[in-house]
């Protein structure tokens, strides 16, 4: 059944309070939204209720305001790419775990190492063949790129490494902060499913998942994507 309007009159707590007698839906006490303030603000029982249940609803509705304002100001002052490349560093770390760094030294933890450094090749940034295990001391000196390719090579094969080299020509990116970040929680899905598996993984099993997991990132085309 469909509310008829009523004409503005105070009832129940407001009970004796003449309205304004407009005809109308939105009332509350018998009262419209105008006279109803007025209640609030002139009478001693109206302001008792407008302190008890007018202003908490009020601070509610700001505080909520306020917070999906700060939330949407944080999202677009965040560096997502940032925060995608640390995800997608704990995902190179996941693949091969427990493994000695491939540049052959040691000191530090394991770092997520780039064959070929983002400086100079921000475009491959992303892409996890060409991020492997590093140690820490390693990583920090860019002279040891050398021997994390070297490393590749002794360990996967020169076809791997030539295919790292030609990564190179994958074209600009060109994404926006907010992509950024949509890849950036696909990227930390990928790690809570990797570290529930808890697996050492071989070789060959090494190259396969970086294949998958690029392509399920889809940061890149599949020619960049997938080593066969």
């Amino acid at each position: 059944m469909n509310a008829k309007p009523k004409k503005c009159k105070g009832i129940n707590k407001a009970k004796g309070f003449d309205g304004c007698g407009v005809e109308t839906l939105n009332r509350k006490n018998g009262l419209c939204p105008s006279c109803l303030y007025e209640w609030y603000t002139t009478t001693e029982l109206g302001k008792i209720m407008y302190n008890k249940q007018f202003l908490p609803k009020v601070k509610q509705v700001v505080e909520r305001r306020k917070k999906s304002e700060h939330k949407a100001l944080k999202d677009k002052l965040t560096n997502w790419s940032s925060k995608l490349q640390d995800e997608v560093n704990k995902i190179v770390r996941l693949i091969d775990k427990d493994l000695p760094c491939l540049a052959r030294k040691t000191g530090g933890q394991m770092h997520a190492g780039h064959v070929f450094a983002r400086g100079g090749n921000q475009t491959i940034r992303y892409n996890l063949h060409n991020i492997h295990r590093q140690c820490a001391r390693s990583n920090h000196f860019q002279n040891d790129d050398g021997l994390l390719r070297e490393g590749i090579v002794e360990e996967y094969g020169s076809d791997y490494m030539a295919f790292i080299s030609e990564l190179r020509k994958t074209p600009a990116l060109n994404l926006s902060n907010s992509e950024y970040k949509e890849l950036y929680y696909k990227a930390k899905k990928i790690v809570l499913r990797l570290k529930k598996a808890d697996l050492n993984y071989s070789l060959d099993n090494r190259i396969i998942i970086r294949n998958k997991i690029n392509k399920e990132l889809g940061v890149y085309s599949l020619e960049f994507c997938i080593f066969v």
